[in-house]
């Protein structure tokens, strides 16, 4: 009777891991990002007067979320600083398909790699831009805005010590400029996936300063 009661036990524990199995799956796609790095992206020949495109500047960099570090109107550099709280939108990881289920839980997204991980783990972008401004000639002033982007991503990683599971933050960081993307090879890669990932400018915070200044 005893042995009886130890098969019944053994045969549930079977059932319930291989219906466990059954039931959990994990499969991504990723597909890294179109790189547009045309300088035409942060760079740009203003049909105005320097004095005007400088003072249009200053306003209109007072009047947004770009936090002023510090100008020098005679060496015509300008340096401003911003952080966001919807990194998605200016920069951009690539497409990322994700389905999960298992016991804990159900996840279904679509999307950029970077909106993934706004919505799935703790992430950080921080910004900082060098805006240079040149004098052509008496009607047309050059401005070149160089951002620099740092994006961090605290990837929230299940595992295990001895039989207690628990939750590890694992930090992944891509540091890169404007003109360029930043590459970094993942330690958890999403799965069946390469662990390679891109991450690049959208050029939003460019052509927001550029297009205050036409």
């Amino acid at each position: 009777m005893k042995n009886l009661k130890h098969i019944l036990s053994f045969s549930v524990i079977i059932v319930f891991i291989t219906l466990f199995i059954a039931s959990a799956s994990a499969s991504a796609v990723y597909t890294p990002p179109a790189q547009n790095n045309s300088e035409k992206q942060f760079s740009k020949i203003i049909n105005k007067p320097y004095d005007e495109v400088w003072d249009n500047l200053i306003n209109y960099a007072a009047s947004t979320y770009f936090g002023i570090e510090n100008f020098e109107k005679e060496s015509g550099l300008l340096t401003l600083s911003f952080g966001a709280s919807n990194p998605e939108e200016y920069i951009t990881g690539g497409y990322l398909k994700v389905d999960i289920k298992n016991i804990n839980e159900s996840r279904h997204f679509e999307g950029d790699f970077v909106k993934y991980h706004a919505l799935y783990n703790s992430v950080s972008l921080i910004g900082k831009m060098q805006i240079v401004v040149k004098k052509k000639n008496e009607i047309a002033t050059q401005v070149i805005v160089n951002a620099k982007y740092v994006f961090t991503i605290n990837q929230k990683i299940l595992t295990n010590s001895g039989s207690n599971l628990y939750y590890a933050y694992v930090p992944e960081t891509w540091s890169f400029n404007s003109g360029n993307c930043g590459e970094t090879i993942m330690a958890f890669p999403e799965d069946g996936t390469a662990p390679n990932r891109i991450i690049c400018p959208t050029y939003k915070a460019e052509n927001a300063i550029l297009n205050a200044l036409k």
